[in-house]
């Protein structure tokens, strides 16, 4: 589903663009995800593992921003992406039609300045005209400033992964399962 553009005006004075996510979007993306994948332990994939293709890309850009039901924002300041969200059905089968998945993730350089409260605010309500129920998403235990985020907007903690990531050292995280009912 595609949102209105709308420009907000973030903590530092900068103006920030949020908007639908487009194919045309895809080099852009693709070079995002892989500063978002080398600068966090949160996220599941490594730089390396996300080797999609610009047309690739494209492809999946189109079939969210196709979806009724799912919308995909990013966050741009500058012409530069800062931020990406969605929320998309959490499946096509008659008993989990009332689900949502949420995702996120801000890129270092743009945190604190209030990009995540703001895509939060758009996905909940879009996740609520689209008729979902319960808004779901999991996120690695240490990482206290989206487990901040997601409380503050009345997402609740429903269990516990243990070893829900492998790291390349051998080392694991645990992750939430969190819910929001809407």
């Amino acid at each position: 589903m595609k949102m209105a553009r709308e420009t907000i005006l973030l903590k530092n004075g900068k103006a920030c663009v949020l908007r639908s996510v487009e194919p045309e979007d895809a080099e852009k993306m693709i070079a995002y995800m892989k500063i978002m994948l080398g600068e966090t332990p949160y996220l599941l994939r490594s730089p390396e593992e996300f080797d999609y293709s610009i047309e690739g890309e494209a492809e999946v850009l189109k079939r969210r921003r196709d979806d009724p039901r799912a919308l995909m924002i990013l966050a741009e300041i500058d012409g530069e992406i800062a931020a990406v969200s969605d929320v998309t059905p959490m499946g096509v089968k008659s008993r989990t039609l009332h689900r949502a998945a949420l995702g996120m993730s801000v890129r270092q350089d743009f945190w604190r300045q209030g990009i995540g409260s703001a895509m939060m605010e758009r996905l909940i309500a879009h996740a609520q005209q689209s008729g979902f129920e319960q808004i779901e998403l999991e996120v690695v235990t240490t990482n206290r400033r989206a487990i901040h985020l997601y409380v503050k907007y009345g997402f609740q903690v429903c269990g516990t992964r243990p070893h829900g990531m492998k790291y390349p050292d051998g080392s694991y995280a645990n992750d939430y399962m969190m819910c929001k009912t809407l």
